[in-house]
């Protein structure tokens, strides 16, 4: 009882994290399952409970969802998000986590300070999709990457919220699928990822109610701030 109580209670903190700034749900999850289950029944756990998150604030912030930028962002991200579930079994994922940690930490420090001025446009969402695709099937914490990419846009803390949580959820349903296929998903794991994924879904609802008002150019810079806290933090635990 008390394990399922922990992950309900992680869940909340993970989906109000997740729900204010776009990523770092994942992030703390994983460590917790991990620590439960062990990995390879972590990493499709985390998925079922993601994906039911994204799915919440997507239907939360309907209205504002900027579907062009999602579609672009989707096409390259759901063909690669199945190879990446693929990799999962075969990569050394130590490795590859701290270079994408680095990356985002590189990449927020730049945010900050003003310097990172990618395209705004379909370049950017076609080649963000496609590294975001792959390492969210391979590693399971793309949230960061896909964030950094959503954050591009320029756009209100609610719609980026809500853009980037589309284009997230259809990634975690092609790799819930993915690990399907290839025996990594069961009842049991199913069942454990529902549960949790309806404590995140609270959390969502109380994380949107707060940002509403946030103003976006100091939203913006808080987001890269807790993405080099996060990167850091995952770059020691890995």
């Amino acid at each position: 009882m008390g394990m399922y109580v922990t992950l309900i209670i992680v869940g909340l903190i993970a989906g109000t994290l997740s729900g204010s700034v776009g990523f770092g749900g994942g992030m703390i999850l994983l460590p917790v399952i991990t620590y439960f289950y062990g990995v390879e029944v972590a990493v499709p756990v985390s998925t079922i409970a993601q994906m039911m998150s994204n799915l919440s604030r997507a239907a939360m912030g309907w209205r504002q969802i900027q579907w062009k930028q999602v579609l672009w962002f989707l096409i390259p991200a759901l063909p690669f998000t199945a190879l990446g579930a693929f990799g999962f079994s075969i990569v050394d994922k130590t490795i590859m986590t701290r270079i994408l940690c680095v990356f985002l930490i590189v990449f927020s420090i730049m945010k900050v300070k003003g310097k990172l001025h990618l395209p705004k446009g379909r370049k950017t969402m076609l080649i963000g999709g496609g590294l975001t695709g792959f390492i969210n099937g391979m590693l399971g914490i793309s949230g960061p990457l896909s964030s950094a990419v959503f954050l591009t846009l320029e756009l209100s803390p609610v719609a980026y919220i809500v853009s980037e949580a589309t284009a997230a959820a259809a990634m975690h349903i092609v790799k819930a699928v993915t690990y399907g296929k290839f025996d990594l998903m069961n009842w049991h794991i199913f069942l454990n990822g529902f549960f949790i994924g309806c404590a995140m879904m609270a959390g969502n609802f109380i994380a949107l109610h707060l940002i509403k008002h946030a103003r976006k150019k100091a939203y913006q810079r808080v987001v890269a701030c807790v993405m080099i806290a996060v990167s850091v933090w995952l770059f020691i635990q890995v």
